[in-house]
């Protein structure tokens, strides 16, 4: 634990912008752990069924210089911008790593989920975490492998010690609550069509579409799933058709939009876009 020499009062433990349960429960960790004060940012559903479960309670610094940022792989993932700063990362790829910035401490290892590499520091420390941390966790992993879709045999390792004796029906009341707005999502539901083994329409919110892809899109055998909102065309797709479904998109050949990931901002014309994966 040779970053304990690097502590300074006070300390800020923060979330990435538009905080998920993993961001967050780095942040309850280190808050735990080193002591200092919490910003959360935007939190998201399942982040905030979370906070209100343990009942947290959010303690910003009226100022500070250092802040230790937790998931958080891209400077515009940072919500704010101290003096010095601290990052706890798991991502495959981490730009702070490349920085030559004595400001800058990078405390990174790949792994499915943030939490599996803050419970390995604290066992390595001889710390035993509280309750809400590893429910806290245990939401965390549940969420970072899509529900368990694509957790493998060490995840569910890590997942059974974040349980401790608990029942997936807790952590699923967690990331699941509060999701679903019946009536809007029956009418989601009868917008859907189908090309192929692809599902598209229109979906009243960013929740409806993420639960549709974590469950209803395997019991309609559906590899592919895009849905229309305001702000464009969300294109989803199983991890063995990535790579062909991303390389297509890119292939647009469109003026007047941006893609982030499966996210097509500024275009509206879903046939159009379900044309050109049909066959994928």
């Amino acid at each position: 634990m040779n970053f304990l020499k690097i502590i300074e009062i006070p300390i800020m433990h923060v979330t990435h912008i538009n905080a998920d349960p993993d961001s967050f429960a780095g942040v309850l960790w280190g808050k735990e752990v080193f002591g200092g004060c919490t910003f959360i940012d935007n939190p998201d559903i399942a982040t905030k069924n979370l906070m209100k479960k343990i009942g947290f309670r959010e303690r910003k610094c009226k100022s500070f210089t250092l802040a230790f940022f937790y998931d958080v792989d891209k400077l515009e993932r940072m919500p704010c911008f101290p003096e010095r700063v601290v990052v706890f990362d798991h991502h495959p790829k981490n730009v702070f790593l490349n920085l030559n910035d004595d400001k800058v401490k990078v405390f990174h290892r790949k792994r499915a989920s943030l939490s599996m590499y803050l419970y390995d520091i604290s066992s390595d420390a001889g710390i035993n975490l509280s309750d809400d941390v590893l429910i806290s966790f245990a939401a965390a992993i549940v969420t970072d492998t899509a529900f368990l879709r694509t957790a493998r045999s060490e995840e569910l390792l890590y997942l059974s010690k974040f349980l401790d004796g608990r029942k997936m029906e807790d952590i699923f009341e967690i990331v699941l609550g509060g999701r679903i707005f019946w009536k809007e999502f029956l009418l989601d539901l009868n917008r859907i069509k189908f090309c192929k083994d692809i599902c598209y329409g229109d979906f009243s919110n960013e929740n409806h579409f993420l639960f549709f892809v974590d469950s209803i899109m395997y019991a309609l055998s559906c590899k592919i799933v895009v849905g229309r909102f305001k702000w464009g065309i969300w294109v989803y797709t199983k991890k063995e058709h990535i790579q062909e479904v991303f390389s297509r998109l890119k292939a647009l050949g469109r003026d007047g939009y941006v893609r982030k990931g499966g996210k097509l901002y500024g275009i509206k014309d879903i046939e159009e876009i379900v044309a050109k994966l049909c066959d994928v």
